[in-house]
């Protein structure tokens, strides 16, 4: 066989076996090459360098999914719209969702809030809502409020949110500060604990 051929078959079972080569004359005078020790092969020509095998951990973090995929089918182009509408976070609206009614179109409080974002119907009259039971309506109007809250308080999110919850009234009436009601003093931060999870990481 020749030199450079023979250099070439070397390097190729090297490689592919990562680990030693052995050679040897077979009985029909061939040279042998093989990767395991055996009657034939049985000198050692070259010792690879061998690669550890790496064992998988386990991940320690689940991978979580994103905030628009746990939103019903049918609710994610009206969020997308009114996000578009009023220049508030989408995950914002999400949250509020999420909170008020659990997407829940047809959700209905003991103290006459409707539908999704749980619009009391003099505040979905004061925004224009004709039907708060209407998904889309209900989403825009919920969210034009939120828009008119934001602009109110000065882009605070906290103020905001509680004055969503409790009125913008009782905020201020409270010095401009989450009302001591149980209710908002609940209610702020499981909405912002959501929003911040669910709104893009810079």
């Amino acid at each position: 066989m020749k030199p450079v051929l023979l250099a070439c078959l070397l390097c190729v079972v090297a490689h592919a076996a990562n680990a030693q080569v052995y050679t040897g004359i077979s009985a029909e005078g061939s040279i042998v090459l093989s990767s395991n020790e055996d009657e034939t092969a049985n000198t050692l020509l070259i010792e690879a360098e061998k690669i550890p095998i790496a064992v998988p951990i386990a991940a320690a973090i689940e991978p979580t999914l994103a905030w628009d995929s746990k939103v019903p089918a049918g609710f994610l182009p009206f969020i997308q719209e009114a996000s578009e509408t009023y220049q508030i976070p989408k995950a914002l609206i999400h949250a509020v969702i999420l909170v008020e009614s659990n997407y829940n179109p047809r959700a209905y409080s003991s103290k006459g809030a409707q539908g999704l974002m749980q619009l009391m119907p003099a505040t979905a009259k004061r925004f224009g809502n004709s039907n708060s039971w209407d998904p889309r309506q209900n989403i825009l109007t919920g969210s034009k409020y939120l828009r008119w809250l934001l602009d109110y308080f000065g882009d605070d999110l906290e103020l905001t949110v509680a004055a969503y919850n409790a009125g913008e009234g009782a905020v201020m009436q409270a010095g401009r500060k989450i009302p001591k009601f149980s209710e908002t003093e609940r209610y702020v931060p499981k909405v912002l604990s959501i929003y911040n999870k669910a709104k893009p990481q810079t």
